[in-house]
């Protein structure tokens, strides 16, 4: 009797287990409802956290990258582009996984021009103001409201990156290497990485519908 209690009681913590274990399964499964999700935080840079707000112009931005290539590739079916696997991973998972590097890159270097009181110039300012203007012109009203995001948004991004841009070049110049020393992958922006906290919530991030918010897949 004492023997088949145990055994209950073991097949039941057993199913308590395997019960939450497929129910956080299904949790990371479940895609986000992008516009009421805006607040999450999904990056950190040093502390400094970035939310869904703030990396919906790279994802935007992203998106876009990826469907103008999709429509030269098929333009009666984009999605084949989309689900197209190179170098062992999928295109859509490869430009997902751009945005978050986008967003560290330009958060880090952000963060050193703000330190260092980096401005833009007038003649910049003037080119970032046709940037934005051009980039929330080229959005239509159903991408804008699949984003949820407004334009006021998506030029403080855009102004970000501006300035990290320019940081950047004044970093490679004063270390007297190759702008793209420090872009993406640069060797010296290898390194610059190694001296800063990064995280990424994987979590979050695997829940983001990338490929399906400003575009239809």
């Amino acid at each position: 009797m004492r023997q088949k209690l145990r055994f209950t009681a073991v097949l039941v913590v057993l199913l308590i287990i395997l019960g939450t274990a497929s129910y956080r399964e299904q949790g990371k499964r479940q895609k986000l409802s992008f516009p009421e999700s805006l607040d999450l935080v999904v990056v950190a840079v040093d502390g400094e956290q970035v939310t869904l707000r703030e990396m919906a112009f790279y994802i935007a931005y992203e998106e876009g990258n990826m469907e103008d290539a999709a429509i030269i590739y098929n333009p009666d079916n984009t999605d084949e582009y989309w689900q197209l696997y190179i170098n062992h991973t999928f295109l859509r998972e490869q430009a997902k996984q751009t945005v978050v590097d986008m967003t560290i890159h330009d958060t880090l270097f952000y963060q050193m021009a703000t330190a260092e009181k980096i401005t833009l110039s007038e003649e910049e300012e003037q080119y970032l103001a046709n940037d934005q203007q051009d980039f929330w012109s080229d959005l239509t009203e159903e991408q804008r409201a699949r984003l949820g995001v407004d334009e006021e948004t998506i030029d403080a991004s855009m102004r970000k990156m501006a300035l990290a841009q320019k940081y950047q070049s004044i970093l490679a110049e004063m270390e007297q290497v190759d702008y793209e020393d420090y872009s993406i992958g640069g060797t010296e922006y290898e390194k610059l990485l190694t001296q800063h906290t990064c995280e990424l919530d994987e979590t979050t991030w695997d829940r983001v519908p990338f490929g399906s918010i400003t575009v239809d897949h």
